[in-house]
């Protein structure tokens, strides 16, 4: 998402609407017809709230009546589809999204409810979220505004990044992929996104203290907040938000990993439904428009006339992903070749390879675990495939007390050479959490670090 309600004075809108979809729709003008690129977007969203009706635990078991409706959720005491909060920032990628959920709401097919947050980074972010909030209700979307919490911008999870960029609006990612937050199997297998991490799209700003990052983590926190206090929950309490990240982002996520040297997961990028670890708690992140392009988005709002803001922030060559995106235009005009659609689909296909992975990295976790005895034995880790053991040894180091935010796969790789190792001493490898792994008696244990003398 690279689009900041908030980030800049309303005098950055464009395309101001004359006529809308929406007045059409409630009898007051002519129905325009429907272009394609909002059509797509609108078969997008459609499609995520069936998978949220088709995913495991209070969701499944569908009525004929709902399956054809494609949006199954908790519902209010009242017996009323619980509403889904739309995190708008009054871009395009946003706003484009949010008209598709208008059309929805309209319809009966799903409840929303629309949020920007007002970050307060520059002059006139107040005026961009109030103008924010008059195009969504001109939508027919029931819409808030919220001012962030500074308190929550300097709290949050740190971790191995998927930078989310400069963006700083209601619908841009806070998201860090990491296998094992707040739940140790990872994204790919129900695991836990930490918002507000250490950003590679933030060293301009000093990395974890970065705007951006500050941003997103306050950001996720007061979404999570409205869509507790307006009921936007799943069966099991979890609040639902949904976001705009597009397929453009979704590339330059994975560009970013491949700059940085990162692993699998790194490079399977955002996921469409991720649970994500904020400082007011837990939040379901659905990201309908991953396979949805920036251009589609803006053909949208230029078809439907819809007023959106280009946020100045998203052209300052300072953010990592700016520079990345700057590359990405660069490669595509020397190359001719659609680098954006391609690296997506890489996105795609390592997401699969990680899941698959993951999965029996837990397998042979539990299996290998046993009951009273110490540690892992390491014949068996020896046996273990590369990429299965190290994921392994991950899960081992997080549920012995090692520090999700702090454990790198630096760390794990060390870990993983005292498996190898064979003869001579043993040595002990320091882990985050003041805590040390060592070999006795043919099993791999970890044991309290030593602590230095003092003077």
């Amino acid at each position: 998402m690279t689009e900041a309600p908030g980030a800049g004075g309303a005098a950055g809108m464009h395309g101001r609407s004359e006529g809308s979809e929406a007045a059409a729709a409630q009898g007051t003008g002519p129905r325009p017809r429907l272009d394609a690129a909002s059509a797509a977007i609108r078969t997008a969203l459609r499609e995520a709230l069936r998978e949220l009706g088709r995913g495991p635990g209070p969701h499944g078991g569908r009525s004929a009546a709902e399956e054809r409706r494609g949006a199954v959720r908790a519902r209010t005491a009242e017996g009323s589809p619980a509403p889904l909060l739309l995190g708008v920032s009054g871009g395009a990628d946003s706003l484009a999204l949010a008209s598709a959920a208008a059309f929805l709401h309209r319809r009966g097919e799903a409840a929303f409810l629309a949020c920007t947050v007002d970050h307060g980074l520059q002059e006139g972010s107040a005026a961009v979220a109030r103008a924010t909030v008059g195009i969504l209700e001109e939508m027919g979307l029931p819409a808030v505004s919220v001012r962030i919490d500074e308190g929550d911008a300097d709290r949050g999870a740190a971790a191995d990044p998927v930078a989310e960029g400069p963006a700083v609006g209601g619908s841009a990612a806070g998201g860090t992929e990491v296998g094992g937050t707040a739940d140790r199997r990872g994204p790919g297998t129900g695991g836990v996104e930490a918002a507000g991490t250490a950003a590679s799209g933030g060293e301009l700003h000093g990395g974890t203290g970065g705007v951006e990052a500050r941003a997103r983590r306050g950001r996720y926190a007061a979404l999570a907040r409205i869509a507790r206090a307006h009921g936007c929950l799943r069966a099991d309490g979890l609040p639902l938000v949904l976001t705009a990240h597009t397929e453009d982002d979704q590339a330059e996520t994975v560009l970013l990993g491949l700059m940085r040297g990162s692993g699998p997961r790194s490079l399977a990028g955002m996921a469409a439904a991720a649970d994500l670890a904020t400082s007011a708690g837990a939040v379901r992140i659905l990201r309908p428009l991953l396979g949805i392009t920036r251009a589609q988005t803006r053909a949208s709002c230029a078809a439907q006339r819809l007023p959106f803001w280009d946020d100045p922030m998203n052209e300052d060559p300072g953010f990592a992903r700016v520079r990345a995106r700057q590359l990405l235009r660069r490669f595509e005009d020397e190359l001719g070749q659609g680098l954006r659609p391609n690296l997506a689909r890489t996105a795609r296909l390592l997401r699969d390879d990680a899941d698959c992975l993951d999965a029996q990295a837990a397998e042979a976790y539990e299996r290998l675990r046993e009951p009273g005895a110490p540690g892992l034995p390491v014949p068996a880790l020896a046996e273990l495939p590369a990429a299965v053991r190290s994921r392994v040894l991950r899960l081992w180091l997080l549920d012995a007390g090692a520090s999700a935010q702090e454990l790198t796969a630096e760390h794990v790789r060390r870990v993983d050479a005292l498996v190898g190792a064979s003869g001579g001493p043993r040595r002990r490898i320091s882990v985050p959490g003041a805590l040390a792994a060592v070999v006795r008696g043919g099993r791999l244990v970890v044991e309290a670090a030593a602590v230095p003398p003092r003077g």
